[in-house]
């Protein structure tokens, strides 16, 4: 608490006085960063294709990481202890449109029966290369982001020719 109120340019008692301890000190800055992020829906209407529907998710994870509110909150978050478990349960939920639209978008663009491990793929893909917390959505391991990759590059492309 030293060190927080010397960086806050306060005193230790000033801290105590607002907060009585390090834990209501952390959840009231978690609420405020969640109360500053954006909670903006993403438009899905008029997607013509499994990859504008990626590219718009692509879009909202990518407005998400941006936001100073958001990237605090993650930084916390990911130097938190076991007190963080409700605020991990908040981005869990603020993910969950994110999982569902992708599982919708790869169901609708294929009938294989992977639809759910492909949507989940693509998104811890995603948040890793922002990151952000991948979120508590069970992992499928890597055989499922191999089988991902191999289907993608499956299909030959026209023209291609035989290496």
């Amino acid at each position: 608490m030293s060190r927080i109120a010397a960086a806050c340019g306060v005193t230790k008692v000033t801290l105590y006085a607002h907060y009585r301890d390090k834990e209501r000190l952390y959840r009231s800055v978690m609420d405020g960063h969640l109360a500053s992020m954006p909670s903006d829906a993403l438009d899905m209407h008029g997607v013509a294709d499994l990859g504008d529907a990626l590219m718009r998710i692509t879009q909202g994870i990518g407005r998400l990481a941006a936001d100073a509110s958001c990237q605090a909150f993650c930084r916390a978050l990911s130097h938190s202890g076991p007190a963080s478990n409700v605020y991990r349960e908040h981005w869990n939920a603020m993910l969950a449109p994110y999982f569902r639209l992708a599982e919708d978008a790869f169901t609708k663009a294929s009938s294989r029966p992977t639809n759910a491990a492909d949507s989940e793929k693509f998104l811890r893909l995603l948040l890793t290369e922002h990151g952000l917390p991948e979120g508590a959505r069970p992992a499928s391991g890597p055989d499922a982001t191999i089988a991902l990759f191999l289907r993608a590059y499956a299909a030959p492309l026209p023209g291609a020719g035989e290496f």
